[in-house]
């Protein structure tokens, strides 16, 4: 199966295409390297609320016409923003894919951010915040990243505060995008039945007008560790429980994923025999790291019962410390065969396949093959996932990040977690 093409263009705009011959669509995707983490204090929740204008109108397409034009042809259509990144994608049949370039490049380059579309979506904004801050889990989650990465735009949340979207203008919006929206920033990416010719080419008069700049610098990472405690009259105690982790950039990236996978990666994983099939104190349990291009977090979730708590932290920590001294091989095997499996049945979604790309580039400027994966996946022996747990939950990476909500009184204190933490 040939490579994609990835070409770098003399404005510095990066276009790449995944030709996929007997595909009956073609997804498209514009991945500008700009998120959460590149706003100041100031700025906030800035790049989620630009996401959510993105289809409220062009200086030549209403929003209306833009939801019109992705319905007469069938397509599927949306964006997000995480820390790193705002991505905007549509998938289309195959015939169509110049209506979809044409009006997500459309958005990209001429969204008019109109006052009236944005008073709208600023309620929008302010239903979305309010929803999260009645889950637990979202809640929790937040406490844990600010506890992280305090006083920093990596500890902040992507929806920003009620305060800043309350009384952000457009002035503001369209200076943002001024910064960050240029052709050293933005990877535009296809995956089908598609010729890279004429996409490159169709593609580049299209975002003729992005200005060309230099690249965005990037507040560097700086792990701090320590406890978030919210109490809070709920059912159930929602704790977090992380470690210093590596970023994607790591060589050793795979290693720490199988570990999760081991860990609390699925039904079969350690903590999810323990804790829910075994003792019954959880309804979901989950291990999973967290990266990022300098830096990463290594995490356990869990949800339970007021008086199940602590018994919940002593078999997670049990299990932490178990992963630490032996893996057998059979679960090396299986968490091998997870991560073969997701990767591949990826490869058979358009979508999956466009968006892979263009994060590839953004991360290691390159194509990273399946081939090449799965090569290091068969080098990482059980030794390495021991010595790998028992460096994330050392004295020597740093403090652990503990986040916890919920009727929490009884709880141990952060001192006593760290004391049965070997």
């Amino acid at each position: 199966m040939p490579l994609p093409i990835i070409e770098k263009t003399a404005s510095g705009l990066i276009i790449a295409s995944d030709h996929i011959p007997t595909a009956e669509t073609t997804a498209i995707c514009i991945f500008v390297k700009t998120g959460s983490r590149h706003e100041t204090k100031a700025q906030n929740g800035l790049s989620h609320f630009l996401e959510h204008m993105a289809f409220k109108g062009t200086t030549t397409r209403s929003a209306k016409d833009i939801a019109e034009e992705f319905d007469t042809i069938g397509g599927q259509f949306n964006a997000y923003t995480s820390q790193e990144e705002t991505v905007y994608y549509a998938k289309v049949l195959k015939q169509d894919w110049l209506v979809a370039l044409d009006i997500l490049t459309d958005i990209v380059q001429n969204s008019t951010y109109s006052a009236e579309e944005m008073e709208k979506e600023r309620g929008v904004i302010l239903q979305e915040i309010a929803q999260y801050q009645d889950m637990p889990d979202s809640v929790v989650s937040d406490n844990f990243q600010e506890t992280a990465f305090p006083n920093q735009a990596l500890g902040r949340t992507i929806l920003g505060t009620t305060e800043f979207i309350s009384k952000v203008g457009r002035d503001a919006m369209i200076e943002y995008v001024g910064s960050r929206y240029h052709t050293n920033n933005i990877i535009v990416t296809a995956a089908g039945n598609i010729d890279h010719k004429s996409f490159s080419e169709i593609t580049q008069q299209k975002l003729s007008k992005l200005p060309t700049k230099g690249e965005i610098s990037t507040e560097p990472a700086t792990y701090n560790g320590g406890e978030s405690r919210q109490h809070k009259d709920l059912e159930q105690v929602n704790i977090y429980l992380g470690f210093k982790g590596l970023p994607y950039t790591s060589e050793n990236m795979y290693t720490q994923r199988i570990a999760s996978l081991i860990l609390g990666g699925g039904m079969s994983s350690r903590l999810f025999q323990e804790v829910r099939e075994k003792r019954g104190l959880a309804y979901h349990i989950s291990a999973f790291p967290q990266t990022y291009m300098d830096t990463g977090i290594f995490s356990i979730f869990a949800g339970t019962s007021q008086k199940d708590t602590n018994e919940l932290l002593d078999v997670s920590i049990e299990q932490l410390n178990l992963l630490c001294e032996k893996v057998q091989d059979i679960e090396l095997q299986r968490a091998k065969t997870q991560i073969k499996a997701s990767m591949l049945m990826a490869r058979e979604n358009i979508s999956a396949r466009a968006e892979k790309l263009a994060a590839n580039i953004a991360s290691f400027d390159r194509y990273i093959a399946p081939d090449e994966v799965l090569e290091k996946l068969e080098k990482i022996t059980t030794s390495d996932i021991s010595s790998m747990m028992k460096y994330l939950i050392s004295e020597a990476n740093g403090k652990p990040t503990l986040a916890s909500l919920g009727k929490i009184n009884n709880m141990y204190s952060y001192d006593e977690i760290i004391k049965k933490i070997r």
